[in-house]
C-alpha cells in the first residue's frame, strides 16, 4: 500500500506545500497514492511519548511504502529518526522523502540515510539558532478543541458547517472557526482529497475517502449522549 503522511504543522512547509511536493514526486515516479494519514503527535518528543505516531507505525504492513514530505514530518531529532528508520526498514517498509526525491528501503546503500541524518542535524542546529523567546516557531500552544479535533476532521470531510459542528459540539461557533483556521484543517481535509483523487483512483465513496488518523489510539469521544463534557 502507498501512504501518504501529512505533518500538521505552521511552519513553512505547509499542508499545501507538502500536499504539492508530494503529488510532483509520487507522479514523477508513478506512483498511486491508496490512501493519506495525518500526524498530530509533538516531533520533539520521544518515540515511546508519541502514543498516536506508534499506533500508526504498528499498522503498518510489510513492504508498505510510505510518502512524505521531509525528515521533519517523522522527528525534529535525529537519534529519534534512527529510530524510526529501523523500525521501518526490519519490515522491509520504503520511505519516499519527496524533498529531496530520495526513496530509502531496505537495500538502499547505509551512506544515503546517513548523508540525510548528517544535513538533518546540520538543519536542526540552524533552526536552533534562529529561535527567538517564547515558543518556538513552528509550535502550536495546545487547545481546548485537541481532544475533538479528528470528530471535526470527519464533519469537515462530510462538509458539515462551522456552525452545525459548533452546535454538535456545544462550543462557541466563533471559537471553533479560530481554531479550525488556525490549525488549517480545512486546508487539510482539500489536500487529502486532491492527493486521493490525484493518484488516478477509482471515484471514492465517503466512507472510503475519510482517512483514519494515527489519533485512532485514544479512546473516542462519545457524541451520541446529547452532551459533551466541559471542555
Amino acid at each position: 500500500m502507498n501512504i501518504v503522511l501529512l505533518k500538521a504543522r505552521s511552519n513553512d512547509s505547509s499542508m499545501v506545500v507538502q500536499q504539492k511536493q508530494i503529488l510532483k514526486y509520487a507522479h514523477h515516479h508513478d506512483i498511486e497514492i491508496d490512501t493519506t494519514e495525518i500526524e498530530n503527535s509533538d516531533p520533539t518528543l520521544e518515540l515511546e511519548e508519541r502514543k498516536e505516531f506508534k499506533g500508526f507505525l504498528r499498522s503498518l504492513s510489510k513492504n508498505d511504502h510510505i510518502l512524505i514530505f521531509d525528515l521533519l514530518t517523522f522527528s525534529n531529532n535525529v537519534e529519534e529518526l534512527v529510530k524510526i528508520f529501523e523500525c521501518l526498514l526490519t519490515r522491509s517498509i520504503s520511505i519516499h522523502i519527496a524533498d529531496v526525491n530520495t526513496c530509502i528501503h531496505v537495500d538502499s546503500k547505509p551512506l544515503i540515510l546517513l548523508d540525510l541524518l548528517v544535513k538533518q542535524r546540520e538543519l536542526n542546529k540552524q533552526l536552533d539558532k534562529e529561535k527567538t523567546q517564547g515558543r518556538p516557531k513552528g509550535r502550536m500552544s495546545k487547545s481546548k478543541f485537541d481532544v475533538h479535533r479528528p470528530y471535526v476532521i470527519e464533519l469537515l470531510e462530510k462538509s458539515t458547517s462551522i456552525s452545525e459542528i459548533a452546535k454538535i459540539l456545544k462550543v462557541s461557533r466563533t471559537s471553533l472557526k479560530d481554531y479550525v483556521n488556525s490549525r488549517g484543517l480545512k486546508e487539510l481535509v482539500k489536500a487529502k482529497f486532491s492527493l486521493l483523487k490525484s493518484s488516478k483512483q477509482p471515484p471514492l465513496t465517503l466512507k472510503s475517502s475519510i482517512s483514519k488518523e494515527c489519533s485512532l489510539i485514544k479512546p473516542p469521544v462519545d457524541y451520541t449522549e446529547g452532551t459533551v463534557h466541559e471542555l
